[in-house]
């Protein structure tokens, strides 16, 4: 049997034979099949694509780098498949790490691609240095990217990835000189957390190689923001093959330390003079822990996606879906928000696989403390979900259209502070008999037992009122969440989830029937389910019925149990570990 070392070096000479300087000079950008970055000069906008074409000169300008940068270099993806695919590339760095054996690029460079041990990486590349080949040109040597050592962030390989998570590390194999990545080139970028507050950066260095010639630009500027979630960068030239290129902050000329890699938006941007970068937050040091740790690298993105740590979550106040993203409401997928103890309003879209894509934040403000109850439904027939907000005052608030680029800006005040309201201490939103196909019924309990209907709520406020239990009850004061769901196919008006103080679990059916609905009991008395903190209901995968819940445990354990039905419930992901 042959020992580690000694298949190392067999992979690094495999590497060497197959990347001739012929080869390397003749790959192609894995991008441009994807026509995603257009040179600034030669294509105008697409028509009522909204982006215009900036004229070069305002842009900071780019250099050429023809003796090659140290720790970034060209991503090599070897064409076996038997198709007619060439050769293909992307730019790629070298990332401080214990092992000295990372690299960093953009995910969309991989997305789909499962040939491992044919990927190779080529720091400091430089194009015709010398008539030697391919020692000049790859003045480091070639790294094979070590087989099954790929990290992707499980949302960005989803059907519909994940722009907010576009980065991949690869772990690489030591040169045909035996020696580790950082060693030959004298140590890699240090990843550096970037957050939201500060996206707009001074002095932010740009390294890419564009396609044809491949020789490295280099471009130093300022970021700006863009939609809160990716640092965006004016500098010219950087055309197809750049995907993946490092941004570098206190760049010396060799390294520097890494705030992003060319990708997220529109996989980096439509235009040469325009580059962007997912953020660089806790989504990618969690996934370069994964890769320092050799976990996992590809987790089935149907058992949910990190949201966190459970550390995060034991702040969680109040939790309601809806669907409140683009992608959600075309694919009738929900949407979770959560409100935090500080006041702060979070929206996770959901994914469609029973996962969820980075939090996009609503409002933080303190005076969201004071949001005792929150439900989620469609009170004015518009795209998006609006939320219907019951304050510790009494008051009742309706923000309509709630998305991620209208957050909370259309407000509509339902009634003042009063003193009925702040005994209410559930309500739910769902189609509950109201005369239409609008979830726009609320069911409310109240602290004396009582329970009351009312139908067809809209903007202009609540209408008829109809009583379902008679106060006063001893049983519904332990109604602790209480959530619309549909778990019986093939019926037209929702179910009630309720989750009672003693563990029980129970729906109930048709409650807007003479006799208030036909009770199902899930979970007995005494069930683990009386130590949950919160739970709601959603359609997070599967079919797109409303019978998955999300449930949150002490300690910040985050579950998910799909495709719940009426006399099931089925076996629980964890979303977030304790």
């Amino acid at each position: 049997m042959r020992g580690v070392h000694e298949e190392q070096a067999e992979q690094a000479r495999e590497a060497q034979r197959y990347w001739t300087a012929e080869r390397i000079r003749a790959a192609v950008p894995v991008d441009a099949a994807q026509s995603r970055k257009r040179d600034s000069q030669d294509s105008p906008a697409p028509q009522g694509s909204g982006l215009r074409r900036k004229p070069s000169l305002a842009n900071e300008p780019s250099r050429q780098v023809p003796e090659g940068i140290a720790t970034v270099g060209v991503f090599l993806i070897r064409a076996t498949d038997g198709s007619p695919t060439p050769d293909q590339f992307c730019t790629a760095s070298a990332v401080t790490s214990p092992a000295k054996s990372l690299v960093i690029t953009a995910a969309h460079c991989l997305k789909g691609d499962r040939r491992h041990h044919d990927f190779a990486f080529v720091p400091g590349y430089r194009t015709g240095v010398s008539t030697a080949g391919q020692a000049g040109e790859a003045p480091y040597g070639i790294f094979p990217v070590q087989e099954d050592k790929i990290w992707i962030d499980a949302r960005y390989r989803s059907s519909t990835p994940d722009d907010d998570v576009d980065f991949a590390f690869l772990n690489v194999g030591p040169n045909t000189r035996g020696q580790l990545l950082e060693d030959a080139v004298g140590g890699g970028n240090e990843l550096t957390s970037v957050p939201t507050a500060n996206l707009a950066r001074t002095a932010v260095t740009l390294v890419g190689y564009p396609g044809g010639q491949k020789t490295p630009l280099q471009c130093t500027h300022d970021t700006t923001a863009f939609q809160d979630r990716f640092m965006e960068i004016k500098c010219d030239g950087f055309r197809t093959g750049v995907s993946g290129g490092p941004f570098l902050e206190n760049f010396d000329g060799r390294r520097g330390d890494l705030v992003g890699v060319i990708g997220g938006y529109k996989t980096g941007g439509l235009f040469d003079h325009t580059s962007y970068t997912s953020q660089f937050d806790e989504d990618v040091f969690r996934l370069y822990r994964q890769a320092v740790t050799g976990k996992p690298s590809e987790p089935d993105p149907g058992t949910g996606t990190s949201m966190g740590t459970a550390g995060t979550w034991t702040h969680a106040r109040v939790l309601t879906t809806g669907h409140f993203h683009t992608s959600s409401v075309r694919d009738h997928v929900s949407d979770l928000i959560v409100r935090w103890s500080d006041g702060e309003l979070s929206l996770y879209p959901g994914d469609g696989a029973y996962g969820f894509r980075k939090d996009i934040q609503l409002v933080k403000d303190k005076a969201w403390q004071q949001a005792a109850v929150i439900t989620a439904g469609d009170f004015t027939g518009d795209a998006s979900d609006d939320l219907l907000v019951r304050w510790a005052d009494g008051r009742l608030t309706l923000f309509k259209d709630v998305n991620e680029t209208n957050k909370l800006t259309d407000r509509v005040d339902l009634k003042s502070p009063n003193d009925t309201w702040t005994h209410a201490s559930t309500v739910t939103a769902g189609r509950f008999g109201g005369g239409n196909t609008r979830r726009d019924d609320l069911m409310v309990t109240w602290t004396d037992g009582e329970v009351t209907l009312y139908t067809n709520v809209d903007a202009k406020g609540l209408h008829a009122e109809r009583q379902l239990v008679k106060p006063p009850d001893t049983t519904w004061p332990h109604a602790r969440d209480v959530s619309a769901g549909d778990f019986r196919p093939g019926t037209g008006d929702q179910d009630v989830f309720v989750r009672w103080s003693d563990g029980e679990v129970t729906t109930y059916e048709d409650i807007a029937a003479e006799t208030f609905g036909r009770e199902h009991r899930l979970m007995p008395a005494k069930s683990p389910w009386r130590d949950a903190s919160l739970a709601t209901v959603g359609a997070f995968g599967g079919p797109t019925r409303q019978n998955d819940l999300v449930t949150l445990w002490p300690g910040g354990k985050l579950t998910l149990h799909p495709d719940t039905t009426s006399t099931s419930l089925a076996a629980e992901r964890v979303l977030v570990s304790p």
